[in-house]
């Protein structure tokens, strides 16, 4: 593979994890838990952009826009009956952990109910892929990365210049200083659920739309996503963008090359060529994840 062709495709991986990784991340900023229902609620609103693009007809860039705030009001209401009252019972970081696994499993069952199990692909029309020095990338891919690129803008433009980022890294500061200076903590943890589930939705739609979408998505990838977060600094959303292009070029030049040499011992065995196909991008993630933890757990750009 051409490192061109390495390259744009470590980009188009990382832009969709890093949209992934953000809401992540911020959950555990924020919240002080590991949010295992994340991905699941990606796979989710990526089903219901399916639903009004393929069967209601609805504009594709509308579709995903839609899906992205209903899946964000939904978050918004699970902080309202379940984690705001676990919240004001000072409930174990623990506790919070294995309900979040309870909704991932019980969202991923609903996806299934109501789509079957059966997998879907968006309708996007076969067009004739593009040649950028000498890598191949199709327009849906541009659009991926197009997407992502705005989302990075507006998340950074979110954080720094409205009351509501400003309100949000008071908080991730310091909690009880936010409290005193007024600001209403519950009310922007409930935003930050429902930015957090909003861009999990574009990262979801834009994985089945690259690839195939099928109940079992938000689990397949909950492992790449903790990477990305963990790799770039759990708790960090630039980290998590940082971890999300990390991992992407890892997991592409890992596939890319060939262990034919090394296991034919110098040339005295003729093995011919080696390489892991794409299925094994998990279980690199995996990998790379436990060596993280081991060399330096707080990530990239994590603190202690």
């Amino acid at each position: 593979m051409e490192i061109s062709q390495i390259i744009v495709n470590s980009l188009i991986r990382g832009a969709e994890l890093s949209l992934l990784a953000i809401g992540l991340t911020m959950v555990y900023d924020i919240l002080g838990f590991a949010n295992f229902a994340h991905t699941e609620f990606a796979a989710f609103g990526a089903f219901l952009g399916f639903t009004f693009n393929s069967l209601l007809g609805i504009n594709l860039l509308l579709s995903v826009v839609l899906a992205a705030l209903l899946t964000g009001l939904i978050g918004i209401l699970l902080d309202l009956s379940i984690f705001e009252k676990l919240r004001a019972r000072n409930a174990k970081t623990l506790t919070m952990m294995i309900i979040t696994m309870g909704m991932g499993i019980a969202i991923r069952n609903i996806s299934r109910l109501i789509w079957t199990s059966s997998t879907k692909n968006f309708p996007m029309p076969l067009l004739q892929p593009l040649k950028i020095l000498g890598a191949r990338i199709t327009r849906v891919q541009l659009g991926i990365l197009f997407i992502a690129a705005i989302s990075m803008v507006a998340f950074h433009l979110l954080l720094h210049h409205t009351k509501f980022g400003k309100a949000l890294r008071a908080i991730s500061d310091n909690k009880e200083l936010a409290r005193a200076s007024a600001i209403d903590s519950a009310k922007m943890v409930q935003w930050m659920w429902f930015v957090a589930y909003s861009y999990a939705v574009i990262g979801g739609t834009m994985l089945a739309i690259e690839h195939l979408l099928y109940p079992r998505l938000g689990f397949d990838i909950i492992i790449p996503v903790f990477c990305a977060a963990i790799l770039g600094g759990i708790g960090n959303p630039y980290g998590a963008v940082l971890g999300a292009l990390t991992l992407g070029f890892a997991e592409n030049v890992i596939i890319s090359l060939d262990f034919g040499p090394l296991f034919s011992l110098g040339g005295l065995f003729d093995v011919g060529s080696l390489q892991l196909s794409t299925g094994y991008k998990p279980a690199i993630s995996f990998m790379i994840l436990i060596l993280v933890l081991l060399i330096k757990p707080t990530g990239i750009l994590g603190e202690n």
